[in-house]
């Protein structure tokens, strides 16, 4: 009985076979890796034999191309022109030209108008070193003997100590602009300064001129095809245009010589700030920016989007004693004109106006009917004076100066300090109850 199983199970796989083939010849052309049938099929293996690559098919008649590369066929993952093992070096040569075109557009890309402008500019920062000889008080020991050595006295010593900072080449001639306070602390000015330019060059410098009262300095140095700054213009500037700082942040380009650059914007203009007390230097018409300014970076060019220096980096405000996105800059406007009196006369002339004012006491006012004390009294001009000239009469109320009130003599005079000879100060007077606008020319003393 058991054979009869065994038999009609045997019949029954080979009808199965025989109806496999006869209705589904490709099934038998994939199980035994050749074609199935008719010689001139059409049909080929995934699998494909190294002999068939670029030969005629396997009767030696269909001429059918193989799947190694060769056109007019596409290999098993439906890509035309290469087999499913394709010659490696080929992708390698198209990832390589691939990678070389992507690596040429994300370059034109990332090539802004700030990596321009930083490209301009950038060759003509210097890294300033200005040594200094400080005194300083401390004490020694009286006696050379251990038991005396806890006997001092004091005693007055001379140390070096080094200050550094930023600043820019203006000139072919080798004029470079940094911060008065760079090369000079106090009453002590730098004994030695050096410049370090982007190309690692270390010039010694002469210092040209100082000028406190602007926070400005010019050095001159000596040397063949020394890059210059392109020197823009601080009257069309543009709240939120871009700003560049460029400099020695913490004196890290003095050894690798090449300066640190931070990117922000003009966060305001026109920003003016009253002396501290004790000190000469006054600060108008500062420009204000969130780009980084860190301590080293004082001297260094505030950059527009152009490449063209526009400010001079100066100081920060901060409570931490970092940067914290509070900086400004003099205006290059003013920079040039002090550079120019610095280069020329060695520092900057003393102005002259000629005009005499005094504050408008209680007792002044009663006696000439003067109803708002705010402002001062023209009390003296001198005869064909820059005063005269601009038709300012005795009596006269000076009510503005640049647009600022001015209530007393004290800020009278804090208004007009630090004015340079040729500055044209706007005037608001009053004159028999009537406001009118004047304007007074500095000249030279």
């Amino acid at each position: 009985m058991a054979v009869w199983y065994i038999l009609a199970a045997f019949v029954g796989a080979l009808l199965g076979i025989v109806f496999l083939v006869v209705a589904y010849p490709e099934a038998l052309s994939t199980l035994g890796g050749g074609p199935a049938g008719n010689a001139n099929s059409t049909q080929t293996s995934i699998h494909e034999s190294p002999a068939s690559s670029g030969q005629p098919g396997s009767d030696g008649q269909s001429g059918q191309p193989g799947l190694s590369g060769q056109p007019g066929r596409s290999n098993a993952f439906g890509a035309p022109g290469a087999g499913r093992f394709a010659d490696p070096r080929a992708d390698s040569r198209r990832s390589q030209a691939g990678l070389i075109a992507a690596n040429e557009a994300i370059t034109t890309s990332r090539r802004t108008s700030i990596v321009s402008a930083v490209e301009r500019a950038g060759p003509a920062v210097v890294s300033i070193v200005a040594t200094f000889q400080m005194q300083r008080r401390g004490f020694s020991p009286m006696f050379d003997d251990p038991f005396f050595g806890h006997f001092v006295v004091p005693r007055l010593y001379t140390r070096e100590e080094p200050n550094t900072g930023s600043g820019v080449i203006i000139d072919e001639a080798g004029y470079i602009v940094t911060n008065a306070h760079v090369v000079r602390l106090g009453d002590y000015t730098a004994g030695r300064i050096r410049a370090v330019l982007t190309d690692g060059r270390s010039l010694a410098c002469t210092l040209v001129g100082v000028d406190v009262m602007s926070d400005l300095a010019v050095l001159h140095v000596q040397g063949v095809d020394l890059p210059v700054a392109a020197l823009g213009r601080s009257d069309d500037i543009m709240t939120g245009e871009w700003a560049i700082t460029i400099g020695n942040p913490l004196g890290l380009a003095v050894e690798d010589a090449q300066p640190a650059v931070a990117v922000g914007v003009v966060s305001a203009l026109g920003r003016n700030f009253r002396r501290q007390q004790g000190s000469r230097t006054v600060y108008r018409d500062m420009i204000q920016t969130d780009a980084t300014i860190n301590p080293g970076n004082s001297g260094g060019p505030l950059v527009n989007a152009f490449g063209e220096v526009i400010g001079i980096n100066t100081f920060i405000l901060s409570e931490s004693g970092g940067s914290e996105g509070v900086g400004f800059a003099i205006p290059i406007d003013r920079v040039r004109r002090v550079a120019d009196e610095l280069i020329q006369y060695g520092g900057t002339r003393r102005g002259w106006t000629g005009l005499s004012v005094i504050d408008i006491t209680e007792y002044v006012a009663q006696e000439l009917n003067i109803v708002n004390r705010q402002g001062v009294l023209v009390n003296e001009i001198d005869p064909d004076s820059p005063a005269d000239a601009a038709g300012i009469l005795v009596m006269d109320v000076i009510r503005k100066i640049n647009g600022e009130v001015v209530a007393s003599y004290p800020e009278a005079r804090e208004a007009l300090y630090g004015s340079l000879v040729g500055d044209s100060i706007e005037l608001e007077v009053e004159r028999d109850g009537r406001l009118m606008p004047l304007v007074l020319h500095i000249a030279e003393l």
